[in-house]
């Protein structure tokens, strides 16, 4: 049984802030169930380009406002609390907060490691190795 609390969470290494978001990272792949867990704030006024290539995302917002954009089709859709979008696709996206901090509960598979960083283009890659590092 893994049991874990956000409170036990925030400001450790599994607690990754940057300027249009913090990610507080609850389950990932050295906890062995093929997928990790995140409880992620997007930043109000915000825009994060994103491309998981070698990840899916599963997000559900639980608060706040914000919208995502499809690159290369223009298509927008608003979130709003209550609002779960799947990237099935591996779809290059842009997040943007909205007027408030967007709270998500986000699911990726393959789980990450937690050491992750976003690429140039907006991407994790792959990590093969469970050993982490400082």
């Amino acid at each position: 049984m893994i049991v874990r609390r956000l409170r036990d969470i925030i400001n450790t290494d599994c607690d990754v802030d940057n300027n249009n978001w913090r990610s507080r990272r609850l389950l990932l792949k050295e906890d062995g169930m093929g997928f990790s867990v995140h409880d992620t704030i997007i930043k109000a006024g915000t825009e994060t380009t994103i491309w998981y290539k070698n990840h899916l995302e599963a997000v559900y917002c639980i608060e706040g406002d914000g919208e995502i954009e499809i690159a290369g089709t223009g298509t927008i859709y608003p979130i709003e609390a209550g609002t779960l979008y799947a990237l099935d696709k591996n779809d290059k996206h842009y997040l943007r907060g909205g007027k408030k901090d967007m709270r998500m509960v986000c699911v990726f598979n393959p789980p990450v490691t937690g050491r992750e960083t976003h690429d140039q283009d907006g991407s994790y890659a792959l990590i093969e190795d469970e050993a982490k590092t400082d």
